[in-house]
């Protein structure tokens, strides 16, 4: 098992950085991984000092002894996604949902469409497989209330920080009626694309 971080590299920088940092420090903690800020902070600087320019799709890997290793590949451009709407299975542990682990079972899927949206039993919309859920609606974002179900992602904290999106849940089914009425658009958002279109059909 190990932890990661994906993150949008561009010209030698790092937006969101602090949250990448921030989040995969609690996650060690939490998972008891020895990962100390200065060695995380030395290695994405090595990291940084080798990219200075070009825009990559940066993976840092941190594993159950603390040791870091990563990828950093081309990120091609894409700004819309197909989706289709998936219940998510419950029957994990707790901490592979709320930690960015090499666990990802959860999230798995057929990749009949590039992503998944996943609710759970109740209805509630929970998350992409590989990012947040942002709702528009009557000109205000709107994102899913968090209460230890799904990941959270640091493009939907800087959002929340920056007082540009607001937490609200939605049901899958009052998801669906919003989006067939014109009444709501539905996108993705994570730190590699930032935000992006969904092309779904509920």
């Amino acid at each position: 098992m190990y932890l990661f971080e994906t993150m949008r590299l561009s010209e030698g920088k790092i937006p969101r950085r602090d949250y990448h940092k921030a989040r995969i420090l609690q996650s060690a903690k939490e998972l008891s991984i020895p990962l100390p800020e200065i060695q995380w902070e030395a290695f994405i600087a090595d990291i940084k000092k080798e990219y200075p320019t070009g825009t990559y799709r940066l993976k840092v890997m941190a594993d159950e002894s603390g040791e870091l290793t990563y990828q950093c590949v081309d990120l091609p451009e894409k700004s819309s996604f197909t989706a289709q709407a998936q219940l998510m299975r419950s029957d994990y542990p707790k901490w592979q949902y709320v930690n960015k682990t090499s666990h990802r079972e959860h999230v798995e899927h057929l990749h009949e469409t590039d992503v998944v949206l996943f609710y759970n039993l109740q209805g509630k919309i929970l998350e992409f497989d590989i990012g947040n859920v942002l709702i528009k609606e009557q000109g205000k974002y709107y994102t899913p209330c968090f209460n230890n179900d799904f990941l959270k992602g640091c493009m939907r904290a800087q959002l929340l920080d920056e007082g540009k999106a607001e937490e609200r849940d939605y049901t899958i089914d009052e998801l669906r009626e919003k989006l067939e009425a014109h009444e709501a658009e539905l996108f993705l958002i994570n730190s590699l694309r930032e935000v992006a279109e969904i092309q779904i059909n509920l």
